[in-house]
């Protein structure tokens, strides 16, 4: 038996990671394909359509399965007359003159046995609500056999089903008949005798369907923003990016940190292996922490550079242009016109932006070799007592060598107040009524530790703490817009609201 999956079409009512395909849409940092693909047994051979940005599918695949036995097979006509899954399946004819079960890439069920064997005619489906049927191509049972419809009812054809009487099969779905104005599978069971498997079954076809299956899948390492997503499978670390520039100047970043091995999969993809080892986030030893300081100094920020009218420059652009930039939006919004956050009366976010003495931050920045997002969680302390730095930013504003220190120390800063561990475990909330807020969420124990070594850190090389906790609060500011599609824009709303809290009690305690 082989196992066929259809991932050649666009996936157009799925927009939620911009740039990537539907096939590759994450699911607990893992792509929808790789769950389909776990589920088939290594020994079964797997047929792969594939069209639109098949490059992505293929390189993906080739680099997290390199032992498993994968056939690509490119469908000429994905998005034009006539294209289809139907048409999709008929192009990997050659490769399933047997019993095959096939599935559409955006069908995920939890069962594992439908991939296993398929010794009878069979299609997966699962109950839907009569309000939503109209939506679905539906199963009539009966005892003179079961057979496809569209219309109301309440068994849906969810897209998965197993092909035993394969010679049949193809010949019917030869008989082309456009459905919807696609070539669909359906055809090839037209008068063949077929039984149903119901499926517990997730759907991420579109924005509010995947939205809805991620509440199941929710165990993420980390929230993949709107144009961006990491990937944790098979011992291999991915990270996408539909900026093929932030690609290359990742890439190119590595020759300034330490003990970094990245390999370029396509023009939007890197990978490297999975580190083991516990997150700095996660740790509760004092001196491995008091070690980790040294590190930074001794592998990093021993590099300097010169401060020069480029650094500044580069300063402007990451601290004031880009922040007014990405906040202009959200001005006089009506979550802008709370004028109250946890009893803490608060002016509009352009007014605090104003107020900002950029000219200060640029005077205290010293231009070293740089992380760029420096947050606990991307920070592994392994067995062998050393350090590794992950997820670095791409640059400084144009420098892809130097960048602010401040930057680094204030990125970490922000990772220890906002933990995104309880991000994803969704303790942090937020309330509106009329004109004022209230927010909540948890820290943990081991970041107050971490914290009061951070400050004593700085004081010691007299670097300073003021400047540190601003440009922490300015940090939340420039993210909170890049998480629209996460949780209904919940955390970038919580995001907008903190920081505006701690602006404005960072400007009453610092005049």
């Amino acid at each position: 038996m082989k196992v066929c999956l259809l991932a050649a079409g666009r996936g157009t009512r799925n927009s939620s990671v911009k740039g990537l395909h539907k096939a590759l849409l994450p699911l607990e940092n893992k792509p929808a394909i790789s769950h389909i693909i776990d589920k088939i047994p290594i020994s079964t051979a797997i047929i792969i359509a594939v069209g639109y940005k098949s490059n992505q599918i293929k390189t993906y695949l080739d680099e997290v399965y390199p032992d498993r036995n994968i056939i690509f097979v490119e469908v000429d006509n994905y998005d034009k007359q006539g294209s289809g899954p139907g048409y999709s399946l008929l192009c990997c004819e050659s490769y399933l003159n047997e019993p095959f079960v096939f599935t559409s890439i955006d069908t995920i069920i939890e069962e594992n046995y439908p991939y296993i064997e398929c010794n009878y005619d069979w299609i997966g489906s699962a109950k839907v609500e009569v309000d939503q049927s109209s939506k679905y191509c539906l199963i009539q049972k009966s005892n003179r056999g079961n057979t496809l419809y569209y219309g109301e009812g309440t068994l849906a054809y969810i897209g998965i089903a197993g092909v035993y009487s394969y010679e049949k099969f193809w010949t019917n779905l030869k008989n082309k008949k456009l459905i919807n104005n696609e070539y669909q599978v359906t055809n090839g069971f037209h008068d063949l005798s077929f039984q149903t498997i119901e499926c517990t079954w997730h759907d991420i076809g579109n924005n509010d369907s995947y939205n809805e299956t991620k509440k199941v899948f929710s165990n993420d390492v980390v929230a993949n923003k709107n144009n961006e997503a990491l990937f944790i499978d098979q011992k291999k670390v991915v990270k996408f990016f539909d900026d093929t520039n932030r690609i290359k100047q990742r890439l190119n970043r590595t020759k300034y940190l330490p003990k970094t091995n990245v390999k370029l999969i396509n023009e939007n993809m890197y990978s490297y292996d999975y580190i083991n080892g516990k997150l700095l986030s996660d740790l509760y030893d004092e001196r491995t922490i008091e070690n980790f300081f040294s590190y930074l100094s001794n592998s990093l920020h021993n590099h300097t550079g010169v401060k020069d009218e480029d650094f500044i420059k580069n300063c402007k652009l990451m601290y004031e242009e880009k922040t007014k930039a990405r906040l202009k939006p959200l001005f006089d919004t009506k979550l802008d016109r709370i004028t109250y956050i946890n009893g803490v009366s608060v002016k509009p976010i352009e007014k605090l932006i104003e107020e900002i003495d950029f000219k200060q931050i640029y005077d205290y920045s010293i231009p070293v070799h740089f992380h760029g997002d420096l947050q606990p969680e991307n920070v592994i302390y392994n067995s062998e007592q050393s350090f590794s730095l992950i997820d670095w930013r791409e640059s400084f504003g144009s420098s892809v060598e130097f960048g602010d220190l401040y930057y680094d120390l204030s990125k970490l800063y922000h990772g220890l107040l906002i933990n995104g561990s309880n991000i994803l475990k969704g303790h942090y909330d937020y309330e509106v009524v009329g004109d004022s807020a209230s927010l909540k969420f948890l820290i943990k124990s081991n970041l107050y530790q971490l914290m009061s070594s951070l400050k004593n850190f700085c004081e010691c090389n007299n670097y300073s703490w003021s400047n540190v906790t601003l440009l922490g609060v300015i940090h939340y500011l420039n993210i909170c817009n890049l998480y629209t599609e996460y949780n209904n824009n919940k955390y970038g709303n919580f995001l907008f609201l903190y920081g505006k809290y701690l602006l404005t009690n960072w400007r009453n305690q610092n005049g």
